[in-house]
């Protein structure tokens, strides 16, 4: 993912996590929101209880990886992706299609 189709800033992060919808399931909770930009925009939070600092990394990269196959980032959405301590690094494909099936109800949800 490039870096303009990252969320950095903490306190955005905060904004949208407080006041905007979201969507939860067995390893994820996703907070969207309308992008303000044109084109989607996401930030991915790993909380310490998933691991030591390499174990939160790989979850962030295999995070990254679903996302580039799941959602288009032209369109004009803001997501922040929160890992829950469930996440198991070992079954990928079990977890993409878990993100895949949450990302298709914020779908609905627009």
């Amino acid at each position: 993912m490039k870096r303009e189709n990252r969320i950095l800033k903490h306190p955005e992060f905060d904004e949208i996590i407080r006041n905007h919808p979201f969507v939860r399931s067995k390893n994820f909770v996703i907070h969207y929101r309308a992008g303000t930009s044109d084109h989607a925009r996401i930030g991915i939070a790993v909380g310490k209880k998933n691991g030591n600092a390499v174990m939160r990394n790989r979850i962030k990269r295999q995070v990254r990886s679903m996302i580039c196959e799941e959602i288009d980032l032209n369109s004009s959405i803001d997501l922040i992706i929160i890992v829950r301590t469930s996440f198991d690094v070992g079954k990928f494909h079990s977890n993409k299609d878990e993100l895949h099936s949450s990302l298709t109800k914020i779908g609905d949800h627009n």
